[in-house]
């Protein structure tokens, strides 16, 4: 089984959350926050930040680590470190070679309601992780491994 560590942006803008749209013709259309593994020698935030600007067009700043999550498929195990990031500036855009290899097709900062009536990952965006955000986050939370829905 191979192993792979990725990592997570959770950005807030407006009291909406930065999310991509990955869709597949019969395959999958499903929304979750920006991500994915961390190259070579890359920090964790670096990792962060490139995936951000990659499938957004969007510059961040890393604020703090959030949560880490294990998952799998059956070729595969991972962890994921999710940070909060702060939006620097850019505009929207989902057309970089990297985006549109992962079949991204949109990018936008979703409303609460949107997070609660479409199929959004990681699935504590639907749960404890507003409540979080309004308490303060007082140190990371580690999600238990759970079998990735799409792959």
């Amino acid at each position: 089984m191979k192993q792979r560590i990725c990592v997570g942006a959770l950005v807030i803008n407006n009291d909406k959350l930065l999310l991509v749209n990955h869709k597949r013709e019969g395959r999958y259309d499903f929304w979750v926050a920006p991500g994915g593994g961390v190259k070579g020698t890359e920090s964790l935030e670096e990792a962060t930040v490139r995936e951000v600007k990659e499938e957004t067009g969007l510059n961040v700043s890393v604020v703090k680590l959030m949560y880490v999550e294990e998952m799998y498929t059956p070729e595969e195990r991972s962890i994921k470190f999710w940070y909060h990031c702060e939006l620097i500036d850019g505009e929207l855009n989902c057309s970089a070679e990297e985006a549109v290899a992962e079949y991204i097709v949109g990018a936008g900062f979703m409303d609460k309601a949107f997070l609660n009536t479409n199929e959004v990952f990681p699935p504590m965006l639907k749960s404890s992780f507003w409540d979080k955000i309004e308490q303060g986050w007082k140190q990371p939370e580690f999600i238990s491994l759970r079998k990735l829905a799409f792959y």
